[in-house]
């Protein structure tokens, strides 16, 4: 079974229906999970309700929670999210909380000497001591390191994001996110030249685009690939990206055919897309095909 440590936030969606538990990582960690890996969540939460109940939650997805370190004076994380009348959403995270300090325990350290993969993201770099974890774990790897990139003002600095590009092996970004790394107005025509511009600038090998209703696009580092998405009727987009990351990242990891893998991982991102939540259930025989 694939081991795959994904490093990051985990925090309290605060939708219009409620509070659903979620995060860019430990969202594709549910997903990792249900695809078959075995994702190992390197994270922290409050020494308080939301804390407590984020590591039941965790539990009940199948997750092991051994790597969550448990702050106290902090509070758990909480994500403002708020739905435009696309189902798209726009997020606020309130600081300092507990994510904004998680720490390496033996435990966690020795997870990641036999991970297969680590997959891990912008956002919680905002803090100075998660990017010097972070810069320690991915110069140490021997495992793929997956960056996926996730621009939230105001934390979205771009000289943290190209510093941590430059320590990945394969880069995942949407129309946005590549546009501000290239340096150039995203133009759909000009696809490979967009990503070519961020290989030149980061040294990144490979390159993953998200494309929306439009599909997706992966640079192997020789040929551009796309997929296209499933149409479906959109309820919120909420972890949808994060779906997408799950599967294209087991892909990745299993040796899969990139064409395959960038697929069955669009088909899954749009599943996500059409039901409330980040983390619905599924089949993925059903789902991916």
């Amino acid at each position: 079974m694939e081991k795959i440590v994904c490093f990051g936030e985990v925090l309290w969606d605060c939708l219009p229906k409620g509070l659903f538990l979620g995060g860019a990582p430990f969202n594709a960690a549910c997903h990792l999970r249900r695809l078959g890996c075995r994702p190992v969540m390197i994270s922290a939460v409050g020494d308080d309700f939301l804390g407590e109940e984020a590591l039941l939650r965790a539990q009940a997805q199948g997750l092991d929670t051994f790597a969550f370190t448990v702050k106290k004076g902090l509070r758990t994380g909480v994500a403002k999210v708020v739905l435009d009348d696309s189902g798209c959403a726009s997020y606020v995270f309130p600081e300092p909380c507990a994510w904004d300090r998680i720490e390496l325990g033996e435990a966690a350290r020795n997870e990641l000497t036999t991970a297969n993969a680590i997959l891990f993201g912008s956002l919680a770099a905002r803090s100075e001591r998660n990017a010097e974890q972070l810069d320690s774990i991915l110069s140490e790897t021997h495992a793929l390191r997956i960056f996926d990139v996730n621009l939230r003002p105001p934390h979205d600095d771009l000289e943290t994001v190209l510093e941590l590009a430059q320590k990945a092996d394969v880069l995942k970004v949407n129309e946005t996110e590549l546009a501000v790394l290239s340096g150039r107005p995203f133009d759909s025509g000009d696809l490979e030249g967009a990503i070519r511009a961020v290989v030149e600038r980061t040294h990144v090998r490979k390159v993953c685009v998200t494309l929306g209703g439009e599909g997706a696009a992966y640079f192997d580092g020789r040929r551009l690939l796309r997929a296209e998405a499933p149409l479906v009727q959109v309820r919120d987009t909420v972890g949808a990206g994060d779906s997408f990351t799950a599967a294209f990242t087991a892909g990745l990891v299993r040796g899969d055919a990139p064409q395959e893998t960038l697929e069955r991982a669009c088909r899954l991102g749009a599943y996500v897309a059409s039901c409330d939540g980040a983390t619905p259930e599924y089949d993925p025989a059903e789902v991916l095909g």
